[in-house]
């Protein structure tokens, strides 16, 4: 059975890519947490997935925008029925506490609406400076950046991310040395993909595998991870398997 990443977090029970839906996945005995880095303007790594921050905060704010100051001032739980008022974190923040679990991450660089200048190697450099290497998956719907984050750190497993076309996703994955694919999880059912992929060895981290069915699918296709709003059923799920 394919392992467990809690998707933004435990993003049911928590405001999602905030350290306590991070601790939770650790509770919960997950392999592992999918999250997203920005920038800020004043160059700090911060962990959020929308560009705009009035879903999540209530402020029509474009988080690159801002300065470090300026975000945390904000609450990231102002969604969130019910939650305490929590910071974004930093990703120095995360990796401080990440360094003593046994958790592997998936970081995803949210850099396809707005590209941040050279901020794989401002990644690698916190990756580096804490040696996670063997436990950071990178990934990114920019595949430049992808390309970029492999020729930097060729050890450190990289991966396209992506919506539709697996085919010729997984025709990108083999000419750029990519070790991965994260395709949306209705890609599992393309005719002879992850057939094929085992045959390249390129893994499969399949998103964002919500409903019983594809947890059920993935399992039986055997695909390496899946990536889920809804751990504690896909933990059920695989126990009953």
């Amino acid at each position: 059975m394919p392992m467990i990443f809690a998707h933004r977090g435990v993003r049911k029970d928590f405001p999602e890519n905030t350290m306590p839906a991070f601790r939770a996945a650790l509770t919960m005995g997950l392999e592992g947490i999918e999250l997203d880095v920005q920038r800020t303007a004043d160059g700090r790594l911060v962990i959020c997935h929308d560009e705009n921050l009035k879903r999540l905060t209530g402020n029509d704010l474009l988080l690159k925008d801002l300065t470090w100051e300026q975000l945390s001032a904000l609450n990231a739980g102002f969604y969130f029925p019910g939650a305490p008022v929590e910071r974004i974190p930093s990703l120095e923040e995360f990796f401080n506490w990440f360094a003593q679990t046994p958790l592997t991450v998936n970081i995803e660089i949210k850099n396809s609406v707005f590209p941040f200048s050279l901020i794989e190697s401002e990644i690698l450099d916190a990756i580096d400076h804490y040696h996670l290497r063997k436990r950071v998956i990178i990934s990114s719907f920019n595949l430049q950046s992808v390309v970029e984050m492999k020729h930097l750190a060729p050890d450190i497993d990289c991966a396209y991310l992506f919506k539709r076309w697996p085919h010729r996703a997984l025709r990108w994955a083999l000419a750029y040395g990519l070790d991965s694919l994260h395709p949306h999880y209705l890609n599992l059912l393309a005719p002879g993909f992850v057939a094929q992929c085992r045959e390249q060895g390129v893994k499969i981290r399949a998103w964002t595998v919500n409903h019983p069915v594809f947890m059920r699918t993935a399992g039986k296709k055997n695909i390496d991870v899946i990536m889920t709003d809804d751990p504690a059923r896909a933990l059920l799920i695989r126990d009953q398997k």
